[in-house]
């Protein structure tokens, strides 16, 4: 099933020749969207329980809304660590979210380790596939991203930003004509997504179409 946030997509325009990118928000809230009330709250979880995978993990993923990556990080890292047999899964989310946050400060490569991780330890969702999609096309390597949009849309049929994210890389692999269908996938279904990414999109595939006719 999809990770418990459903994901949306946030396009940011770049040069004609460069695909844009875009940006996944972390299982349960988006970027910078925490706060300080639920980071204390997290705190006081891992004061009582300094030990628990779950409670580092949490407070991971509160630090990564608040955007305080640095921190996130660390406690990402933690809740790894305490739990080496990956109980529950924690291991693999924990990777996921580490993924999420490297891909947050530009380090593509870093976050594909993390997401490839995820994915070796069981955490076969259908969001983490989208990420790696993302950080790949982030290191330039869109054919693998490809596939791994594929494999999002197969779990996950509905993830409409998986268009996006797949013409984007399509474009990038210099497949012009199959980007422009998933553009207009995206399209097609995105009436309830981000109007500016619906619009980036859009943009895209105007000068997509134009670059077709030359």
């Amino acid at each position: 099933m999809m990770a418990a946030a459903v994901l949306c997509v946030a396009v940011l325009v770049s040069q004609p020749e460069q695909p844009p990118t875009l940006t996944l928000p972390l299982e349960g809230g988006g970027m910078g969207g925490g706060g300080a009330p639920l980071v204390e709250e997290r705190r006081e979880a891992v004061r009582k329980a300094p030990t628990d995978p779950r409670a580092r993990l949490q407070l991971g993923v509160a630090y990564a809304q608040a955007e305080e990556y640095d921190l996130a990080m660390a406690e990402l890292v933690e809740a790894i660590n305490l739990n080496p047999e990956n109980r529950d899964n924690l291991s693999a989310r924990a990777n996921y979210h580490l993924g999420l946050v490297l891909l947050a400060i530009d380090r593509a490569g870093l976050a594909v380790n993390a997401f490839r991780e995820a994915l070796r330890l069981g955490w076969t969702d259908a969001a983490v596939y989208l990420a790696l999609g993302q950080a790949l096309t982030g290191q330039g390597k869109f054919e693998e991203a490809v596939a791994q949009y594929h494999e999002a849309l197969r779990l996950a049929p509905g993830a409409i930003e998986a268009h996006a994210g797949l013409g984007l890389a399509l474009e990038g692999a210099g497949r012009v004509d199959d980007a422009i269908a998933q553009y207009e996938l995206y399209l097609q279904s995105a009436s309830g997504a981000d109007q500016h990414s619906v619009g980036a999109i859009a943009q895209r595939l105007e000068k997509l179409k134009e670059r077709r006719k030359m």
